[in-house]
């Protein structure tokens, strides 16, 4: 359940970060002054990158509730991480103002607030968020944890079973 929380939350700010791309030279070259004067604008600007983030975390749901049923995991762990980091979202308590420097570093190799630093951003946020959702790794570590825990239930009832 932590891997698909962490899965989540790069989806949504993943989402959130491509969002900005929406309105661009008004959200980022425009001077503060003239964002303030068009209020409507900029409020419309910021409900959609708001909803962007809803957008991802929904995006998300569906691929891990689909692998969930795919790999005969429990599924209502999706539909919890979601609740979860809706509610979290709602308050902001999932630390992105605490985490943004790191996760926004590999665009840094480009000039700030320009295109590519906020593609080359919300890729790779989303990029890692799906290696976390599909990885064979993450599959097998999943898997291995709980073949570990039915073998050894399965040891303990053959004791049992010889112990009669």
């Amino acid at each position: 359940m932590v891997i698909h929380f962490v899965a989540f939350w790069l989806f949504i700010y993943g989402f959130q970060t491509l969002a900005f791309l929406h309105d661009f030279n008004f959200l980022i070259f425009l001077p503060v002054e003239a964002r303030i004067n068009d209020v409507p604008r900029t409020n419309l600007d910021m409900k959609i990158v708001a909803q962007a983030a809803l957008v991802g975390a929904i995006v998300a749901y569906i691929i891990s509730w689909r692998i969930s049923l795919k790999r005969n995991w429990f599924w209502l762990n999706s539909v919890f991480i979601f609740v979860l980091i809706y509610v979290l979202k709602i308050y902001d308590l999932l630390g992105w103002n605490q985490l943004q420097k790191v996760f926004l570093l590999p665009g840094s190799i480009f000039r700030l607030n320009t295109r590519t630093y906020y593609v080359s951003n919300g890729a790779i946020m989303l990029a890692i968020g799906c290696f976390l959702l599909f990885s064979g790794r993450v599959k097998k570590f999943i898997d291995g944890k709980r073949a570990e825990s039915s073998q050894s239930g399965d040891a303990v009832k053959v004791k049992a079973a010889k112990a009669k």
